[in-house]
């Protein structure tokens, strides 16, 4: 008798054995086991996939088991095994395809097993990108107004790159007195923390806080041109 090994799991090969059977689970009938033996014995089980895998190696009980067809089990066992790790994820919080990725990678899937799965849940709509990205600039204009490159920064640090970041980045900064608007909005809230601060070291805090959150050098420009007066008051005429 020959064996295939992939990781602790062995898979028979001797010749003449094949499915014997094509069981649900007692505790989920869309996940099968297969079992594999000789003749009319019940056989060993080999693996548990769901239905839809089953179905798509088109598994059947009488089905020779060979080298070649213990293989193809074992990727699925590995895409199931991987497939199942992402769905819980994503039960508990929407995620980027590069945030599964990585994940994934901790996890010591392979690349292959990686992308077929993550291809399947973007079919599945369980993962978008765009979508999670728009959700993430709301969240982030929700809680402070922020520019451009602040929204940049949360987005990458998501895996939200390249034009789809250039494209919800300007869907949300394209408006330059929306901008301006929501930069002075922010300032005029801090400058009230400011009034008892040297005027010099007041224009540095508040210029730096505008950068902080990602607003354009000429958006930060005019924040403080408008603010002038009020950012020169000394400490002595604020008491």
């Amino acid at each position: 008798m020959r064996w295939y090994r992939s990781g602790v799991t062995l898979f028979p090969t001797e010749d003449g054995l094949k499915i014997t059977a094509l069981s649900p689970t007692a505790r989920d009938a869309n996940r099968v086991t297969i079992r594999v033996g000789t003749g009319d014995r019940k056989g060993k089980v080999v693996a548990t996939l769901t239905t839809r895998l089953i179905s798509d190696l088109g598994l059947h009980p009488g089905q020779p088991w060979d080298d070649a067809l213990a293989k193809t089990v074992e990727d699925a066992k590995g895409f199931d095994k991987a497939f199942r790790a992402a769905s819980n994820r994503l039960a508990r919080r929407a995620m980027s395809r590069k945030m599964i990725d990585d994940k994934l990678r901790q996890l010591e899937h392979p690349p292959g097993t990686r992308a077929a799965v993550l291809d399947r849940l973007e079919e599945l709509e369980l993962i978008d990108d765009e979508q999670f990205g728009r959700m993430l600039v709301r969240g982030v204009l929700a809680r402070k107004p922020a520019g451009p490159m602040l929204l940049k920064q949360k987005l990458y640090a998501k895996g939200i790159t390249g034009s789809l970041a250039d494209k919800l980045i300007t869907e949300a900064t394209s408006d330059p007195d929306e901008q301006r608007d929501a930069a002075l909005a922010f300032a005029e809230k801090k400058l009230a923390a400011l009034q008892r601060v040297d005027p010099d070291a007041r224009y540095r805090r508040l210029y730096g806080q505008l950068a902080r959150r990602g607003f354009k050098a000429d958006t930060i420009r005019y924040v403080m041109d408008t603010l002038r007066d009020q950012l020169r008051e000394s400490h002595d005429e604020t008491r």
